[in-house]
């Protein structure tokens, strides 16, 4: 149902459906339909064989299925792509969200649909997420790997183009399919509520018609219900300074320099998740196409992603330096203990409308024109309800207590705590309010498109020499605003008159990792509500100008662009060579002090542009006896994302006293890159290899840079301890990798097995300034990281599958290699580690009877956990997130029509 190539292909080529490419000549003038994952391997296969840039690619079964749950978790299987989860720990990250390709950050590959970018539904990435996009969408899934002239350069490592289905795919009049499945999640219910089954359906369908089926409609729909829970910790903070170095004199500190070496857990937070993740969508495309000359389409598209999720929190801090420290445990006097509720629902949509024109004027002449609008919003709703065992009257800090000291011990790098009075940390009435914020973010999002192309004798099928010179416009308008309200108890009476946690939990009380003696003390969210506001009047508002203010900002992006690109074909060799100039014009609108230091802000304006002339080339040798050689070289650009561009500033003060400061940087530059790609395919009948190297030379990478901040006054209170995060550009960057794929879809001796392979080795790193307060502590002013953010060091999938009647059966294997996911500006110490993970699903599928099947499905057979270590070493836990097994059942109806 899946397969991954070493596939190249054309903007311009045609989808490759499922019945096409599931067809095989007899050779005896019939045709054998093959079925299943055999089809769809040789559906990329072809799609490669008949396409002119390199790419890999996954591709629909017979009956327009990919197994996965979702785009993404399908890409996963293509030669050099990583997936990754959510970029926040504190959110719920059991799914894959986003794809890298050869190691280069999803923001900075494009995400489009038939070539056209979607809008974005988030600030920190550009185009869509791939897990909200539906699978009944999907034709053939293709990363591209190195772009020419034609294509936008925003594509360091590549683009994720998604081929949309077309009545004009297969060989019959009307095609349809519809998919229902059921599953269980072993993790539902495991905490308050009873999440019920999952679900997966969908159903498409294509219709020709008119009085020479001229005429063409394909419409599909889909929903998915995926309830999900899960038990995490994060002792690292999401910074990597929930571990601290302590001086001789007692004070943190990230340098071990300039302490004893022992790294000592000073911010522990266990969480517990609800989920329940909703997905529906809905695609129509009319197409129409008169003659072999002439194809003219209109699509529409709808994708609504919600996830409502609720998170259960426990916090202990310390305070003064640990005693009796050693490698492996330790102990503070005091200290103090949270108990919290996050109720975060997010809603996305996201809306698509294009139209697109091909016509041959015959001698050679095509023009192709597109022209497309897409929108997306996101709307964030946060609730969160904090109590604390020794709160701050007026303010969202708290202070410490004996009690709440604890001791540690460290294994394998987690810690476990023992607070000194258990009995206290597990009573409700030890823990009074401390804050109820409610919080609201809202973006969106409006991309308009347009592109046109003329080829002259440009098509795969002509020979000699010819040419394709064309234009593209994109704009982008995105906004976001936060809405952030924080009501804290007025004064000690009104602590007393809000009351204790007692009164407002739920009755259960499961364990926590961190610290296994206190068990959470489960909120209920609408009592604690109502108690809020029976008791309005002992609460007041903190001063939140800077949040709501400060934190906002408006895109105005314009991209635009012409190029020209020669081309010459023989039967054995073809080149094309090409030039894109590219200008970018950008308008920032945000808000900032009427002057330093103050807690007023006034809107500000900031325009700015750049523009590169971006060469490429591409030269292919046929070997002959189904082998060819590939030689590429082309300058691609990596735009900042739209948080990064703006000039915001966003602050948030933790109950421990720590101020944190998350800024844009309008002064950041694009990224440059290089990219030299050399590759060997070798087509034999039933299967292929290919062998693919490259190398990336990158000027201007961007990273965020997290470091120890100066002593800072906000809104009138002294900050000591401070870390602001902000995005940068790096000296350089480098990146080279090695990209081997193996496809046998039939085995003479066993006609039925056959198996798809891949590895993919990446080995980078970038060179980063480090903060005066390292150098100060003795690091040199530059160090070189072990890799670029989220570049596995290694990707390695194998698929198994055997057919026989009407059985097939499925195996596939997934390992992802360790990534770097941060880096931070002061310390290697705070470096964030994803750890490598593998994941297993097997499938079975049983013809029941004439176009219905029974589908058996196990997703992640092992229970393979998300892990982010830290450390020199990776010596230190820093964030573990635990994800379930899910059993799917379900049939397949595709009629015989």
């Amino acid at each position: 149902m899946l397969t991954s190539t070493a596939a190249l292909a054309q903007s311009y080529a045609p989808a490759v459906g499922p019945d096409q490419s599931a067809v095989a000549d007899a050779g005896d003038g019939q045709d054998i339909v093959v079925t299943g994952f055999r089809a769809s391997q040789r559906s990329a296969t072809r799609a490669k064989r008949d396409s002119a840039v390199i790419l890999d690619a996954v591709s629909q079964d017979d009956v327009g299925r990919l197994p996965d749950l979702n785009i993404v978790e399908a890409s996963r299987r293509i030669t050099g792509v990583s997936v990754v989860g959510g970029a926040d720990p504190t959110k719920n990250r059991d799914i894959y969200q986003r794809a890298t390709i050869r190691g280069l950050d999803p923001k900075y590959n494009l995400v489009t649909i038939d070539g056209i970018p979607l809008a974005s539904p988030d600030w920190v990435f550009r185009g869509a997420r791939l897990d909200m996009l539906p699978s009944s969408l999907v034709s053939r899934i293709e990363a591209i790997k190195s772009v020419t002239a034609q294509y936008d350069p925003h594509a360091l490592g590549g683009q994720i183009n998604i081929v949309s289905k077309s009545a004009f795919d297969g060989r019959g009049d009307r095609f349809f399919v519809m998919n229902a499945n059921g599953g269980y999640n072993d993790t539902t219910g495991k905490l308050i509520r009873d999440g019920g089954a999952s679900i997966r359906t969908d159903a498409t369908g294509a219709l020709r018609f008119g009085a020479d089926r001229t005429f063409g409609v394909v419409a599909s729909v889909e929903y998915q219900r995926l309830p999900s829970s899960a038990r995490a910790e994060l002792p690292g903070d999401s910074n990597g300074a929930g571990w601290s170095y302590f001086t001789a004199a007692g004070a943190r500190t990230p340098f071990p320099n300039r302490s004893n070496g022992l790294l000592v857990p000073v911010r522990n937070q266990d969480y517990f998740f609800e989920n329940m993740r909703t997905r529906l969508s809905g695609n129509l495309k009319l197409e129409w196409k008169p003659d072999a000359a002439t194809d003219v389409s209109l699509f529409g598209g709808y994708y609504r992603d919600k996830d409502t999720e609720t998170r259960y929190e426990i916090l202990t801090l310390p305070t003064g330096a640990p005693t009796a420290v050693t490698a492996t445990s330790g102990a503070f006097a005091q200290g103090d203990l949270q108990q919290g509720l996050t109720y975060q629902p997010v809603q996305r949509d996201t809306w698509l409308i294009d139209a697109k024109g091909r016509h041959d004027f015959g001698d050679g002449v095509v023009l192709d024109t597109t022209l497309a609008r897409s929108k997306a919003q996101y709307r964030e709703l946060r609730e969160m309800i904090k109590y604390d065992t020794n709160p701050r009257a007026g303010t969202s800090s708290a202070g410490f207590l004996p009690a709440f000291g604890y001791g540690y011990t460290i294994t394998n790098g987690r810690p476990r705590l023992t607070i000194n009075n258990i009995t206290a940390a597990n009573d409700p009435d030890s823990y009074r309010a401390l804050y109820y914020r409610s919080i609201n973010r809202d973006l969106d999002s409006t991309v308009d498109f347009g592109k046109v192309n003329l080829g002259i004798n440009a098509t795969t099928d002509d020979r000699g020499f010819g040419a394709n010179m064309g234009a593209a416009v994109t704009r982008t308008d995105l906004s976001y605003d936060q809405r952030y309200t924080e009501y804290v108890p007025a004064t000690v009476a009104g602590q007393t008159t809000a009351g204790t946690l007692r009164g407002i939990l739920y009755d259960t009380n499961p364990t926590a990792y961190l610290t296994p003696a206190v068990r959470y003390l489960l909120i209920d969210r609408p009592a604690a509500w109502q108690r809020f506001d029976a008791n309005r009047g002992a609460f007041t508002t903190t001063d939140q100008r800077a949040n709501n203010a400060a934190d906002d900002f408006r895109d105005l992006e314009t991209t635009k662009a012409v190029y020209a690109q020669a081309l010459f074909r023989a039967d054995r060799f073809d080149v094309q060579a090409g030039v894109r100039y590219d200008a970018t014009n950008l308008v920032i609108d945000t808000n900032a002090p009427v002057r330093a230091g103050a807690s007023d802000y006034r809107s500000t304006r900031r325009t700015t542009d750049y523009a590169y002339w971006l060469p490429s080339a591409l030269a292919t040798y046929q070997l002959g006896d189904g082998m060819r050689v590939r030689a590429g070289v082309s300058k691609t650009i990596g735009r900042p994302d739209y948080s990064q561009y703006a000039a915001r500033t966003s602050f948030g003060i933790g109950t421990d006293g720590t101020l944190t400061i998350n800024t844009g940087n309008p002064d950041l530059k694009p990224r440059e890159a290089w990219n030299y790609d050399l590759s060997y395919e070798w087509y034999m009948g039933a299967g292929m290899l290919s062998v693919a190297g490259f190398v990336k030379d990158i000027r201007n990478e961007i990273f965020t840079s997290s470091q120890q901040g100066p002593v800072t006054t906000f809104q009138g209170v002294t900050y000591q301890s401070v870390f602001v995060s902000t995005p940068r550009n790096a000296a350089g960057a480098k990146i080279k990798g090695l990209e081997i794929g193996y496809t046998l879809d039939r085995i003479a001796a066993l006609p039925g097995l056959g198996f798809n392979a891949n590895v993919t080795l990446l080995d980078g790193s970038y060179r980063q300034p480090v903060s005066a307060a390292g150098v100060a502590a003795g690091l040199p002013a530059t160090r070189e990281t072990s890799g670029l953010i989220q570049q596995p060091d290694y990707i390695a999938n194998l698929t198994v599958f055997y057919a026989t009647g009407p059985v097939e059966l499925r195996a596939s294997y997934n390992r992802i290699g360790r990534a770097l996911q941060s880096a931070d500006g002061d310390t290697p110490t705070r470096d964030l580690y994803q750890e490598p993970r593998q994941q297993i699903d097997v499938q079975a599928r049983m013809a029941v009877r004439e176009g219905v099947e029974l589908v058996g499905q196990v997703q992640n057979l092992t229970k393979a956990p998300f892990v982010v270590r830290q450390g020199t070493g990776r010596d230190y836990l820093n964030y573990y997130f635990p994800v379930g097994r899910t059993f799917w059942l379900g049939l397949s109806w595709k009629p015989n029509w």
